[in-house]
């Protein structure tokens, strides 16, 4: 019997209500994609960036087990991995836009979360750095602390900060 490919999810279960759910949240995530990518469709000059973004996009969200030039190019059907070199090097759109619709786009999911389970102050929100990379100086990741918060050190780091 011939294995599945890797970018597909199988659940096998005898509980319909877990299969309906599982196939309900793939297909909200599928929608949810495409109101963000069209929430951005005004930052891109053109519509050829904009739809590469979209294939990059499910590329980078699908399952690949390795994210590469190749892989993605081969993931969203194109040849050699020109295209999608050329949106992130050389396309114009509006980066800064994309970013604050990103940024609007999920700070109103995380609202409408808070308010379906009854939440009136929020949720706490934890973000973490996977680069593992410490600040150095006064230059560097400035606008990610802004808010006052401090960066936690994990125990990997080899020095505290003052």
């Amino acid at each position: 019997m011939a294995q599945p490919p890797r970018d597909h999810a199988f659940v096998k279960t005898t509980k319909p209500k877990a299969a309906a759910a599982v196939s309900l949240c793939a297909g909200l995530g599928r929608r949810k994609r495409a109101e963000l990518l069209a929430l951005m469709r005004p930052s891109f000059a053109r519509v050829e960036p904009w739809l590469q973004a979209r294939k990059y996009a499910g590329a980078v969200s699908s399952g690949l087990p390795r994210r590469n030039g190749w892989s993605i190019a081969q993931q969203v059907g194109d040849r050699t991995p020109d295209r999608t070199q050329l949106l992130l090097n050389r396309a114009c759109w509006d980066t800064f836009a994309v970013m604050g619709v990103v940024r609007r786009f999920a700070v109103s999911g995380l609202d409408e979360a808070a308010r379906r389970s009854g939440r009136r102050r929020g949720l706490r929100i934890g973000a973490l750095d996977e680069s593992g990379q410490e600040k150095k100086g006064q230059a560097t990741a400035n606008a990610i602390f802004a808010c006052g918060a401090s960066p936690l050190y994990a125990s990997l780091s080899s020095s505290c900060p003052a």
